[in-house]
């Protein structure tokens, strides 16, 4: 069921909600990397959310830089244990 919602999401997901939602959290984007991440979740998100975390994230640790990817990781941890 959840897979269904978040397909549904993903449809209209948009670098601006990117953007957006970095901004949101103090967590400046450099040049390009919205891109990056709005790839990373249109190919990886099924990964993260039933496979291995971690393994997804290797690959977008050596796309994005790495004050980026601590911000990514640590809003994945706040929001992941918020979940469970």
């Amino acid at each position: 069921m959840y897979e269904v919602l978040i397909k549904e999401y993903l449809k209209r997901l948009s670098l601006k909600d990117i953007n957006n939602f970095a901004n949101k959290n103090n967590m400046p984007l450099e040049k390009g990397e919205d891109k990056i991440i709005y790839d990373f979740i249109m190919n990886n998100w099924l990964e993260v959310y039933k496979g291995d975390a971690n393994k997804a994230f290797i690959i977008l640790k050596k796309q994005v830089s790495p004050n980026t990817f601590n911000n990514i990781m640590k809003l994945y941890n706040e929001f992941k244990d918020k979940i469970k």
